[in-house]
């Protein structure tokens, strides 16, 4: 007797065909399972799609992106750079920048252009 059991076994033709044909029947119906789950759907997607299209809708959705495009400036003005007071373009954050905790550490803040450039200028002026 051989190490492995199997050494003597033969597989045939009958065997691999059933296999192939069960294989293929567990295809047709997992096929069949996800189109039936899409016909179901598919009204509500519909549905979905027809208002998502209607011009009031089309409306909301463009004003909830612009207002998502704009990012809050989170200077600090009064301290990061007190003598530029006003040059905040408050929902224009462009880049970010360090500020200093004592609680935190340092941490990124979202800065607008003219902050970030009166910030740049106050610490090249030393």
């Amino acid at each position: 007797m051989g190490l492995c059991q199997w050494d003597t076994v033969d597989v045939g033709d009958e065997k691999d065909t059933e296999l192939a044909d069960a294989l293929a029947e567990v295809g047709r119906r997992v096929g069949q399972a996800v189109t039936d789950a899409l016909e179901r759907i598919r009204p509500a997607f519909d549905a979905l799609a027809e208002v998502a299209n209607r011009p009031e809708v089309r409306a909301v959705i463009q004003r909830a992106e612009q207002a998502l495009r704009f990012r809050p400036c989170l200077c600090y003005c009064s301290k990061a750079h007190p003598a530029d007071r006003g040059v905040c373009e408050v929902f224009g954050a462009v880049i970010t920048g360090q500020y200093s905790s004592d609680l935190v550490g340092d941490v990124d803040v979202p800065l607008c252009a003219p902050c970030a450039a009166a910030r740049a200028a106050r610490e090249f002026a030393g």
